[in-house]
């Protein structure tokens, strides 16, 4: 009996371990996955992004990749700046889209170009906070590419599409990459 209470003592233990937070960071919660997360996830956009900001660049230094969310649209960025002291100024999102237009879902892959807006810089702790988020600084939710934004494909999201869209995206990647290389 007293290895059976111990068993079950020590099943509690690690339930309450794996339900605790870690410490100083909140819960995470997830959220139920809208239309617009399903279409990325088809066309595995974010899996796409993610080696730009693992490669390692001579000219610029690329972050992300990450979700973003809005009432009516979801996106999967990484973010750049060219190196040096002043090129904080200005940063460039590299991503992916799902919105509607109209009734249906669009997908657009996109470079938006972000000014600077924190009042004040610092470059130690920009250079740690930046790595994490880019809202902070530049003040944009990293919504969908408007028309000031350079658009790169934008066509409606069709589930029998969908590999001629990731092929169509990796190609764009490939693209982002042989830039941010010539940088």
């Amino acid at each position: 009996m007293t290895a059976d209470r111990d068993d079950e003592r020590y099943d509690d233990i690690l339930r309450k371990i794996a339900d605790a937070r870690p410490f100083g960071n909140r819960r995470r919660e997830l959220l139920p996955q809208t239309p617009h997360d399903r279409a990325l996830d088809r066309i595995n956009a974010f899996d796409a992004l993610a080696p730009l900001a693992r490669a390692e660049y001579r000219g610029a230094l690329c972050y992300g990749p990450k979700s973003l969310r809005g009432p009516a649209w979801s996106g999967a960025v990484v973010w750049y700046h060219h190196k040096g002291y002043h090129c904080y100024q200005s940063l460039v999102l590299l991503g992916v889209w799902a919105h509607y237009d109209q009734d249906r879902i669009l997908l657009s892959i996109a470079e938006r170009r972000l000014p600077y807006r924190a009042p004040v810089y610092d470059a130690s702790v920009y250079r740690v906070a930046i790595q994490n988020n880019f809202r902070l600084y530049y003040d944009d939710a990293g919504g969908p590419p408007g028309a000031e934004d350079r658009l790169l494909n934008q066509c409606p999201f069709e589930e029998t599409q969908r590999l001629a869209y990731r092929q169509a995206l990796q190609e764009i990647v490939a693209g982002w990459r042989r830039r941010l290389d010539a940088i």
